[in-house]
C-alpha cells in the first residue's frame, strides 16, 4: 500500500513536470495516464450539481447539463465505474465537470485514440504526443529514482513501447 501512495503521489508530480496532452472537442476536453481517463466539461457559472446527470458505467458514459446532453456513447475500452468519480470545479474564472474514469486495461499500451467509439478521437498529432508521454510514464514507473518529465521520445514508442524480458 506504501508503495502505491508512492507511485500515485510521484505519477502526480511527473503529470505537473511533463504536462498534460490533451483532446480538445466542442465541450471541453479529455486526456489520460496510463490509470485513468479525465473528462473536463465546460459548464456554465451558475450550474449546480444537482443540474448535472452524469452515469458512469464500465464500458459506457453519458453527461447531461441542465437537460442538455453533452455526450453518450460507449467507451473506447472498460472502466471501473466504483472508482469513477466526478466533480463540479471553479478553474481559471470558470465552471467545470471534471469526470476521473479509472481504466480497467492500466497498461502504457492502453492508450486510448477515443473517448468513445466513433467520437471525440484525438488527432493524428495528439494522439502520437498522448503515446509518448504514456512511455514517459512507463520508464517513470520503472525507474522511479529517475525524472523522465521532460525526455525526448522517438523511435519505438506506440502501443506502450519496447518490450524488454523480464
Amino acid at each position: 500500500n506504501e508503495y502505491k501512495s508512492y507511485l500515485r503521489n510521484m505519477c502526480a508530480c511527473f503529470d505537473d513536470k511533463a504536462g498534460i496532452i490533451s483532446s480538445k472537442t466542442d465541450w471541453g476536453y479529455w486526456c489520460q495516464t496510463i490509470e485513468d481517463v479525465t473528462i473536463t466539461v465546460n459548464v456554465p457559472l451558475n450550474t449546480k450539481s444537482k443540474n448535472i446527470s452524469i452515469s458512469i458505467l464500465p464500458a459506457s458514459l453519458s453527461c447531461t447539463v441542465f437537460g442538455n446532453l453533452k455526450f453518450k456513447g460507449k467507451l473506447v475500452e472498460r472502466i471501473i465505474p466504483d472508482e469513477s468519480t466526478w466533480t463540479v470545479e471553479d478553474e481559471d474564472g470558470a465552471r467545470i465537470v471534471r469526470i476521473m474514469l479509472c481504466k480497467s486495461n492500466k497498461t502504457p499500451e492502453s492508450c486510448w485514440k477515443s473517448l468513445l467509439i466513433d467520437s471525440y478521437q484525438a488527432d493524428v498529432v495528439t494522439y502520437d504526443e498522448m503515446q509518448k508521454k504514456m512511455l514517459q510514464e512507463r520508464f517513470q514507473r520503472e525507474h522511479p529514482g529517475f525524472d523522465f518529465s521532460q525526455a525526448e521520445v522517438s523511435g519505438n514508442y506506440q502501443d506502450g513501447g519496447p518490450k524488454f524480458d523480464s
